[in-house]
């Protein structure tokens, strides 16, 4: 015979290993730290703030059937649960699984909830809370049925919907209801008692069960000619990259940086016409290049990172793959830059101001529901209906947001068009169960099949424009740097002129190196208009070369250049800028053991030319002092749910026989047991309270008095047990 449930802590005792790792997959919260036992794990699910986290996770049916929990008395039955959303056991059973899963319940034949869910869900289902005033089940029944004729159309309107009534004190209807107790004031509103409206619902806590995710609607997938869908898709991902190399140009004038963060709302637009994207395009494209380290500031500017230049090296269909990824994953919203948020602040570009909780979560969801629906244009208003669903306690404006943003930003990268996947967006949904390096090559790989191949040639005119008759290659996109965009499709059309040109030279570029591409890459010769336009500007731009350096290396003519000439000096590519002087690319450290190793001795010196003895010298009269660095420690690292569901069977099996304090008083709590409680005054002395442990949250224990219903709290290192 199976031990009686009394208690959350028994009922996840009963648990396997399956569903325990379930339990703590679920709620992550409750292993930071690791509970020490079942009955720590129950007390600290039961905890009104783990709750509320918990809640977040709900779907619809379940909520519903929560809700209804909540405003049943405790404990209740699954036939009674059933009746009140208007289903059956049978129907209810798989949620109420769940729900018993996620340690909101416990209770096979009589069910009871988590006393921390009615304290969260205080107006379920639109209904009034719990009051004190309230007329019982009977008395609201006779109200109800008392009530005048004209009232009846008026209650049925007010039965489904909140319990707060939007009326003005004074007017008849609101005095005809409160003269018939059917509204009662509650501040400076008017509300519908808990219990009339319960009878006006005719007993149910919500109209229906919707078992069911809302199936995405709008007009059938159609392509009036074949293949156009493909190569708008990845006409548009092959554009996201060339917006992205547009950031180039921001060692010439860059953004700054907001004093909260981010870029200013005139920097965003100026750089978004200037890379001749549109603005939610634009957005998208930098705002998922910073999320994958792409894109940082020093305080004053943006600029691109160290890891820019590898990022550049790679091809182009693998730099799209890393965007789309990113941006999939990622917890931020390009599309709501330039909206206010609550506080009225406006919304900025590469700031925390974008990021939301569960902005992940709820993109996949979408991205997942389209790929179920492959063959209908989705219209945006399914999708929120669908968002609804799945996670019912978010703001329906925050899904409107969300979805017109899934729409936008997949569209900018080639993943969603007319609110259906492209092939690339199917790719990508397939590729977020496999691992980085795997996704990254599946993705690159879909794009690579669906592309036409990159065209290597120019067609050069007279009045000073190119045309590439396809994709071009990665060559001739340097093109763009050099003119501006004519027109695109099926050929891309550039136009030379003297401002494009200038623009160009400002950016570092070459002309020579221009010609020398055109000549390779024209069917015709360069027309001579074009060659004189490049000579003429270079004549009167001159040009400053720079290049990277992060070492640099004196010594007398003679040495330098014996080092030079050394085998070992090979891998610091030296560059000689005067007889004496050279420098590298490599590390100062690296340079630094290369030239021992050669035989020469080295002396360190810092950026202004200073030994370490000088240094010291320095600070002794009174130079300036490095401050100490600062190390914070990051936060605890989560257990994997199994490895947290074993360590926590592990310590139920070896509990002390004299566990701590905290432990008994957690153990209580799963058992809403009473414990004698000792509390230290401000004296010094002890006043014994026998009492039921109800939380403890934050080094607080909140308890209440056993003989009667006063609730008190009390820091836990004042209490003592007998």
């Amino acid at each position: 015979m199976s031990k009686p449930i009394r208690s959350l802590a028994d009922e996840l005792r009963r648990f396997d290993d399956n569903r325990l790792t379930q339990l703590l997959a679920a709620r992550p919260d409750l292993t930071a730290p690791v509970p020490r036992g079942i009955g720590a794990l129950a007390a600290r699910a039961a905890a009104p703030s783990s709750v509320h986290h918990a809640l977040s996770s709900l779907r619809r049916p379940e909520l519903t059937l929560l809700e209804a929990l909540v405003v049943l008395p405790d404990p209740t039955t699954p036939e009674d649960v059933a009746a009140a959303v208007g289903s059956d056991a049978r129907a209810t059973s798989p949620f109420l699984e769940r729900l018993r899963t996620l340690g909101l319940l416990w209770g096979d034949h009589e069910i009871r909830t988590v006393r921390a869910a009615r304290e969260v869900l205080r107006t379920p289902a639109g209904l009034a809370p719990e009051d004190d005033d309230d007329p019982s089940h009977e008395h609201a029944r006779r109200l109800v049925d008392g009530a005048a004729e004209p009232l009846r159309p008026l209650l049925e309107r007010l039965a489904w919907g909140p319990a707060r009534v939007d009326a003005d004190h004074g007017s008849p209807m609101a005095r005809a209801l409160l003269e018939a107790g059917l509204i009662r004031r509650h501040g400076d509103a008017l509300v519908i008692p808990r219990p009339v409206q319960l009878v006006l619902r005719g007993g149910r806590v919500r109209a229906s069960l919707p078992v069911s995710r809302p199936a995405l609607c709008g007009a059938p997938v159609h392509e009036r000619i074949p293949g156009s869908r493909d190569a708008q898709a990845v006409e548009a991902a092959f554009e996201a990259v060339r917006v992205l190399g547009t950031v180039r140009r921001w060692d010439d004038d860059p953004p700054s940086v907001l004093r909260r963060g981010g870029i200013p709302q005139r920097d965003l637009r100026r750089l978004a016409q200037q890379a001749d994207a549109p603005l939610v395009s634009y957005a998208t494209v930098i705002q998922t290049a910073w999320c994958a380290g792409l894109l940082g500031h020093d305080g004053e500017s943006w600029q691109p990172t160290a890891d820019w230049d590898a990022y550049r090296s790679r091809g182009l269909e693998e730099r799209w793959a890393e965007l789309a990824r990113t941006w999939a994953l990622s917890h931020h919203v390009a599309a709501i830059v330039g909206t206010t948020d609550t506080v009225g602040t406006s919304r900025a570009l590469l700031s925390s101001s974008t990021t939301r909780d569960g902005a992940r979560t709820r993109r996949l969801s979408m991205l997942a529901e389209l790929r179920r629906s492959a063959d209908v244009h989705a219209t945006q208003q399914s999708l929120v209906d669908s968002l609804a669903w799945a996670f019912p306690l978010t703001s329906p404006v925050l899904l409107e947001e969300e979805a017109h943003a899934l729409l936008a930003e997949g569209q900018a990268l080639g993943i969603v068009l007319d609110g259906a996947l492209t092939t690339l967006g199917v790719g990508l949904v397939e590729a977020l169960d496999e691992g980085v390096a795997e996704a990254d090559a599946h993705l690159a790989r879909r794009l690579r099949e669906h592309a036409p191949p990159p065209v290597d040639e120019v067609l050069l005119d007279s009045d000073l424009t190119a045309t590439i008759p396809g994709r071009p290659s990665e060559r001739l996109i340097a093109l763009l740097s050099w003119a501006d965009v004519v027109s695109r499709g099926a050929a891309l059309t550039l136009r030379f002129t003297a401002a494009t040109v200038r623009r160009a030279m400002a950016a570092g570029l070459d002309a020579d190196d221009l010609l020398a591409l055109l000549a390779e890459t024209s069917r015709s010769p360069v027309p001579q208009a074009l060659t004189y336009l490049l000579r003429d500007e270079a004549r009167r731009h001159g040009q400053v070369h720079i290049g990277r350096a992060a070492s640099f290396l004196t010594a007398d003519e003679a040495v330098l250049t014996l080092f030079q000439s050394s085998p070992e000096a090979e891998p610091l590519f030296l560059q000689r800028l005067a007889p004496t002087v050279a420098v590298s690319t490599a590390d100062p450290g690296f340079v630094l053991q290369v030239v021992r190793r050669s035989g020469l001795s080295a002396i360190a010196v810092g950026p202004d030319g200073r030994t370490a003895r000088d240094e010291r010298d320095h600070t002794l009269h009174g130079g300036p002092v490095d401050a100490e660095l600062e190390v914070v420690e990051g936060p605890e690292l989560r257990l994997p749910p199994a490895e947290a569901a074993a360590r926590i069977r592990e310590a139920e099996q070896n509990a002390g026989e004299d566990p701590s304090i905290t432990d008994r008083l957690l153990e209580a709590i799963a058992h809403a047991a009473p414990i004698r409680l000792g509390i230290v005054d401000g004296r010094g002395g002890i006043v014994t309270r026998e009492a039921v442990p109800l939380s403890l949250d934050g080094g607080r224990l909140r308890a209440r008095d056993a003989r009667g219903a006063e609730e008190f709290t009390v820091l836990v290192h004042r209490v003592t047990l007998g």
